[in-house]
Formats: structure tokens, C-alpha cells, sequence
């Protein structure tokens, strides 16, 4: 699950393998640290014929028999790092059997599912090892009544997958092992595919499939298993056959609505395989793609450029807001409204200025006057000598 969007929300398909349910992980692994992906993803499947042994085409069920299962899945992937993540599932499934005889249906919680994924090697193309379990909710052991939806055992997968981005296109191809307890044959899933980018679309499509590497515990006995099908899944193999081999398409459109929603329609068909079913799949998925790291970014600081004159400055580079208007402003407004309390029970006469007295303005002197006295003066002081 879930990869991811800065832009996220990368987009790969359902994994339709012959030897499990629908698994809601990506082929294509991307790693966006501390993304968080959240998926509901369903699958639609439907059959009316088996394939019994390989490159002999199809046999069709009789009586014109059908089988169909609804997948309904919901995944999450967390990414604590560029290199690896954590992934889990529930599913639940709802299966239908027709034949001439009964209807027989069946729907619950199939099986939880859980694993991890990482970069193992990442060069001139990526390897991301990968590992999980399938824990059933519900076991198969040939004795219900009911039409099967699972194969109701418990699994454990290891895969490899390699991986290259040329930007407008994306190739990868994986192969892996798959242990099936109770004695059930285990398998090696395989597949590969292409994806092509355009704008916010993306286009793709893979062939998967799932060979059997060890025998079924039952492998001597099969038609004990093929009479148990035909009674309870109207003859489908789709689950619980001995040793089964497939080879499938898948097909795929998805819109990344933003960096956070992204949508897919998807489809595909069997086109070989042997004790296991043939039909044809369409499905689809809605996935959010949550940020942890969104709303607790904070811009890096950057230090105030020094002035020509002088290398630093004791004004903090930010200001209050109490100082969000100038020294002007606060004057020019916050003084018009300033009133000094004077009600403090002292007599504010006595702080009154006191009437000061008009200097007389002295006498005009007339400087001609003056200047003819002293003359005279000086003139009597000769005269007496």
C-alpha cells in the first residue's frame, strides 16, 4: 500500500495470484518517508470454465455452471523512510456457485495479511526484497457446505522485485516463493510490467502468474478434491485444487486526483493454466495518501545580510506586534487621545504656572542728544585748562 504522492498516491494494481486472494499491493514499489497510504480495493471475478491441463485451452463447467467472487479489500502502507515500509490488510469476500443442482453462496472475513519491503540494492536499477503472511480467518478442509471464497490457509511469501523509472515509463518484474501449509503445494509467483506516465495519468499493464514448485499431499488422490468442487463451487477450481498453475492479465488506468487521492479502474483475464480456474476480473481501488510531516514544516532560518558599514546589529530581524506601527503613528494617534489623571485628591491649583509681571519697555533715547552733550562736555573740560 501504499506509495505514495509528493504527487503521490503512485499507482499500481491489484495482485491477482492463482494460490491467494486479491492483494492490494503495489508491483512497482515506491518509498516516500513518513507517507501514509490508506486503500479500499475491490475485485470482481467470474467463471464458467477451468483449465485442466496446460496449453490445452479451457473446459467448460457443466451443465452451464458459473462461479463468481466479489473481493473486497482494505490496505494500508506506511513509509517511515526513503528505503523501506510496512504494510497490512483485511479482506472479505462474497462467492457464488450456480449449478443445476443449488446456489450456494458464502460471504466473510477471508484472511488479514501483513508484511514488509526495502531497498536491498539501488543503481542502475532498484531490487526490493519483500516479505509477508496470510493469516486465515476461515479454514478450507473439504467438509463445509458452503461455496468457497478463500483458500483458507495460512501463507508466507518472499519475493524479489526489480525495478527501473525512465521517467515517462516504469519497468519491473518480480519473482518469489510462496508457502501454502496443511500440505498444499507451494507456488513461485512471477510477473512483470510496464506503466507510462501522462500528467496525471498513468497507464499500465502486467502478466502475472503462479507456478507450483512441490506436489499437493493430495496429488494421488485429486478427484476426491474435483468431487468436493463440484459440489460446493458448481466444479470451479478457482480455490482448493491440487497443484494449480495460471497465467493472468492485468490492465490498468489510474487518476491522481492530487497529492492526496488517487483513483483506479482495472481488468484483466486468464489466458493459460493448469487445475485452476478461467475467467475474467475487473476491480478498482480509492487510495489516500496522508503526510505526516504536513502542517509541522518550518522554513529554514535565514541569518539577516550584514550592512556595508557594520557587521552585525543588536535589532532583533523580527518585531512584535506590538510594534507593528511606527514611532510616527504611535505619536501622532496614541498622544491626540492621551488625558493625564489628575482626580488623586491633591490641589491642582497649586501646580499652576503664575502670572509673571510685563517688563516696562525703558524710554526711547534720541542718540543725536546725546552725542552733542558729551561733545559740550569735553569742550568745558579744555577751556578749563
Amino acid at each position: 500500500m501504499a506509495n505514495n504522492l509528493q504527487c503521490l498516491s503512485t499507482i499500481l494494481i491489484s495482485l491477482v495470484m492463482g494460490s491467494s486472494s486479491a492483494l492490494a499491493f503495489d508491483n512497482y514499489k515506491e518509498f516516500r518517508r513518513d507517507r501514509w497510504d490508506f486503500e479500499l480495493g475491490t475485485n470482481f471475478f467470474y467463471s464458467e470454465a477451468n483449465y485442466e491441463k496446460f496449453g490445452e485451452g479451457t473446459t467448460n463447467l457443466t451443465s452451464g455452471n458459473h462461479y463468481q467472487l466479489l473481493d473486497l479489500d482494505f490496505s494500508t502502507r506506511y513509509m517511515p523512510s526513503k528505503s523501506w515500509s510496512v504494510f497490512a490488510m483485511v479482506s472479505m469476500a462474497s462467492s457464488e456457485s450456480k449449478s443445476s443442482v443449488a446456489t450456494r453462496t458464502n460471504t466473510s472475513l477471508t484472511d488479514v495479511a501483513g508484511g514488509f519491503d526495502f531497498i536491498m540494492y539501488d543503481g542502475v536499477l532498484q531490487l526490493v526484497p519483500e516479505l509477508g503472511v496470510v493469516v486465515p480467518l476461515q479454514e478450507v478442509n473439504g467438509t463445509g457446505d458452503e461455496s468457497l471464497n478463500s483458500e483458507g490457509v495460512f501463507e508466507t511469501w518472499g519475493r524479489v522485485t526489480a525495478q527501473k523509472d525512465f521517467g515517462t515509463a516504469r519497468l519491473h518484474g518480480w519473482i518469489g516463493y510462496d508457502y501454502r501449509a496443511d500440505g498444499r503445494s507451494s507456488v513461485m509467483p512471477w510477473g512483470g510490467g510496464l506503466q507510462l506516465k501522462a500528467n496525471s495519468f498513468r497507464f499500465g499493464g502486467e502478466v502475472i502468474g503462479s507456478q507450483t514448485i512441490s506436489d499437493d499431499k493430495d496429488k494421488s488422490t485429486r478427484y476426491v478434491r474435483v468431487a468436493y468442487l463440484q459440489s460446493v463451487n458448481a466444479g470451479s477450481y478457482k480455490f482448493y485444487m491440487v497443484n494449480p498453475t495460471s497465467i493472468d492479465t492485468l490492465f490498468y488506468a489510474t487518476w491522481n486526483v492530487d497529492p492526496k487521492w488517487s483513483l483506479q479502474v482495472n481488468g484483466g483475464a486468464t489466458v493459460a493454466g493448469e487445475n485452476t480456474a478461467a475467467g475474467y476480473h475487473i476491480g478498482g481501488f480509492i487510495r489516500y495518501s496522508f503526510d505526516l510531516t504536513e502542517g509541522y514544516r518550518q522554513e529554514p532560518y535565514m541569518a539577516p545580510a550584514a550592512s556595508p558599514s557594520r557587521r552585525s546589529s543588536p535589532t532583533p530581524s523580527g518585531r512584535s506586534n506590538m510594534y507593528d506601527r511606527s514611532d510616527t503613528e504611535m505619536s501622532a494617534k496614541s498622544t491626540r487621545k492621551f488625558r493625564e489623571a489628575t482626580e488623586d485628591g491633591v490641589d491642582q491649583q497649586q501646580f499652576k504656572p503664575r502670572p509673571t509681571k510685563k517688563a516696562q519697555p525703558k524710554p526711547e533715547v534720541n542718540i543725536q542728544n546725546e552725542l552733542d552733550k558729551t561733545e559740550f562736555e569735553v569742550e568745558l573740560k579744555r577751556g578749563g585748562h
